[in-house]
């Protein structure tokens, strides 16, 4: 009965990518996290695949290492530290480990303070990190010590390994305690290995006898179930699993079928094979919804052209072939080792993301001969069942067993290298800091008053930023790093001081304008203005009076926008945003009236959010403005700002392409691509030194 938390990684998800990246010698390991660049230099993907006997077997009768050269089981020698370095797996999984271990203890510290402890009661009461990792049927010995080994090395003194199935089974008994006496099948199809397992109850002989008559009882019992104190135990009858079966390997399929009859010239080792390979992704999630798809893969045609694809459920269908047979047979081999009839089970439940696709689904369906498939479990399943207690294990390691010198030398070494990442976060945050600081300097220059920035800042910035990609600044300490930071703000302080009086001045003046503003709203809410009701009537009002209300809202919106009231106005462009999804009954030509609108007040909000400097609200708005209306170049306009001031030099660049193939003249859209290639020029010469330094 006790509580269970799910720890997320960075970005909230449920999963965490089993990626490893080191990716220059200024930066911290990159670890559960897979980088932005399309590069897989210093790379390390899909780390469970390094463990021994977990290499890839693929469906291809001709061509059984097929998948070698898209997922590698060998492990490459790194660039870390200024030096290259050849990691082991349990080295690599120890970093992994060391990851979850982070985020684990950080969920615990933000539970406990959200129940009133503070911090001092909170470190008081840390208790050990212990995992519970689940592994696949057919695990080999050396494949669990890689896991022991890795376990030690993040400083992980309790660690054990669950067998998939039986974790699924134990989520699964949990969850449907009234179910237990049932044939339930489970399909996990993941990105490159699929496990299908038949659960079922513990039967005596004799009950095994009397499994005809029971079967004449079925609607009955099913009727009384509810009712029923059911005791029978559920267990693992039998598991089955397939490597090189899941939905990375339907990319694989879908890269080798362009590739042969597209794009000759591309290797799956190539840039522009990894950008192919991406676009199949994308394909394939496409196909998982629609009938038909397309997408476009930059620069991989001839020249460096970019090259629209396009396919659709039958033609995935086709490159399948293999895999649909593979599943099939799999399914059929599952019933037999369990000595369990189709018609016997009670439902099949799908997990993974491979079992979205269409014809997966088909497969399953046709070969248990089930018409409906059950999504009860999820990807937090199997982790929630081999956390349960008692689990039955397939391998273990405590505390109290002693460690072997291989252990003591991965942890001293992953020891080394966490305390290297933390010095490289403080020294990255002061730089990142400095480079944020040129950036908002030299953008001010484009802004209000930015005629009052003087040369001599410009000439100091550029000199500054020479600096950041010196020798120098790569070998200064965390204390040198501080004190230039101080003096960087003194000096740019000193030289942009009328720039930052007369922006603080109207600062000041605004501020006062919006609480002025604020008390007569309070004021117009305690009164109940007339029309105030209207925000939170859904009444089926005519198309005309509800535009009115629309139209209301937007024009004082304007008003607000006008006058710098930003946030006010995005509360007005938001509420008149509301309205528009009030509509009823609208003609074809009425509703391409409201999306007209709601397209003007989602660029308006995109705006005011860019005005408040809240970038993520503002692309949020761009989107949906662009869902509207993928060509409105001024919705691409607005997108390639919120773009640029999230330095996303490459979306703001291809946004700003886009919309000056519609308007080639267009003087903001040609304002904001010198911006943006400016900025990519700088990246360009960043990555340019960085490497220099790295491999010179």
């Amino acid at each position: 009965d006790a509580s269970c938390e799910i720890v997320r990684n960075d970005v909230g998800n449920h999963t965490f990518p089993t990626v490893v990246a080191m990716l220059s010698q200024q930066q911290p390991r990159l670890i559960g996290e897979k980088p932005t660049t399309s590069s897989k230099q210093n790379v390390v993907l899909y780390l469970n695949r390094l463990l021994h006997g977990e290499e890839l077997v693929g469906n291809e009768q001709d061509d059984n290492n097929y998948l070698e050269d898209f997922f590698p089981s060998q492990i490459p020698s790194l660039w870390y530290n200024g030096e290259p370095t050849q990691f082991t797996t349990a080295a690599l999984l120890g970093m992994f480990l060391s990851k979850v271990k982070q985020n684990a203890i950080a969920t615990y510290r933000r539970l406990e303070s959200t129940n009133g402890n503070n911090n001092d009661e909170v470190e008081s009461s840390m208790p050990g990190v212990s995992l519970a990792l689940v592994c696949p049927p057919e695990f080999t010995s050396e494949a669990q010590q890689e896991w022991m080994d890795a376990a030690y090395a993040a400083g992980v003194q309790d660690v054990q390994l669950v067998d998939r199935s039986v974790a699924y089974q134990a989520a699964y008994a949990r969850k449907f305690p009234q179910h237990t006496d049932k044939y339930v099948m489970i399909v996990d199809m993941g990105h490159t290995e699929t496990t299908v397992s038949v659960l079922g109850p513990e039967k005596t002989e004799e009950e095994k006898e009397g499994e005809e008559t029971e079967k004449e009882e079925v609607a009955t019992e099913e009727n009384s179930a509810d009712a029923k104190n059911v005791q029978s135990t559920m267990k693992v009858l039998a598991c089955r699993r397939q490597k090189g079966l899941g939905a990375g390997v339907v990319d694989v399929r879908l890269w080798k079928h362009f590739q042969s009859t597209k794009l000759q010239s591309l290797t799956p080792t190539s840039r522009a094979g990894h950008r192919l390979l991406a676009g199949m992704t994308k394909l394939k999630q496409l196909l998982s919804q629609l009938p038909e798809g397309s997408v476009t893969v930059e620069t991989v045609g001839p020249n460096d052209t970019d090259v629209t694809l396009e396919a659709n459920r039958q033609l995935l269908v086709e490159v399948c072939s293999k895999d649909v047979q593979a599943l099939t047979n799999l399914i059929q081999e599952t019933f037999k080792a369990a000595n369990v009839e189709p018609s016997q089970l009670y439902s099949v439940e799908v997990v993974g993301g491979g079992c979205r696709m269409p014809w997966v689904k088909k497969v399953i369906e046709q070969a248990t001969k089930m018409n409906t498939l059950s999504y009860t479990l999820d990807d937090t399943s199997a982790a929630l069942g081999a956390a349960l207690n008692p689990c039955p294990v397939v391998a273990s390691r405590t505390a109290g067993v002693d460690p072997t010198d291989e252990q003591l030398a991965l942890r001293s070494a992953e020891e080394t290298m966490a305390k290297l990442d933390h010095d490289l976060r403080l020294r990255s945050g002061i730089l990142n800091q400095m480079e944020s600081h040129i950036l908002g300097l030299r953008s001010a220059k484009h802004e209000k008053h930015g005629d009052l920035l003087p040369g001599d800042l410009f000439t100091y910035l550029d000199a500054l930023e020479d600096w950041l990609f010196s020798t120098e600044a790569e070998e200064a300490s965390y204390d040198a790093l501080q004190s230039k930071w101080q003096e960087v703000r003194s000096k740019t302080d000193e030289l942009s001081k009328s720039y930052n009086d007369k922006v603080e001045a109207e600062r000041s003046a605004k501020e006062a304008e919006m609480e002025a503003e604020a008390k007569q709203a309070q004021k117009e809410r305690e009164g109940q203005e007339d029309g105030d009701e209207e925000d939170h009537d859904n009444r089926r009002l005519p198309k005309k009076r509800r535009m009115e209300i629309v139209m209301k809202n937007k024009n004082e919106g304007g008003e607000l926008f006008s006058g710098g009231n930003y946030k006010f106005a995005a509360a007005r462009y938001a509420k008149a945003l509301s309205h528009c999804a009030k509509f009823v009954d609208l003609s074809p030509e009425d509703q391409e009236e409201v999306n007209t609108v709601k397209l003007t007040l989602n660029m308006n909000l995109a705006l005011a959010y860019l005005k408040m400097k809240n970038v993520d609200q503002a692309l949020r708005y761009a989107n949906d403005a662009l869902v509207i209306d993928e060509n409105h170049t001024k919705a691409l306009y607005r997108r390639a700002s919120v773009y640029y001031e999230k330095k996303n030099w490459d979306g703001a660049s291809k946004d700003v392409k886009k919309a000056l193939k519609m308007t080639p003249d267009d003087k903001a859209l040609l304002k904001l691509q010198e911006k943006v290639e400016g900025q990519l020029k700088r990246q360009k010469l960043k990555e340019k030194k960085m490497a220099q330094k790295m491999f010179g």
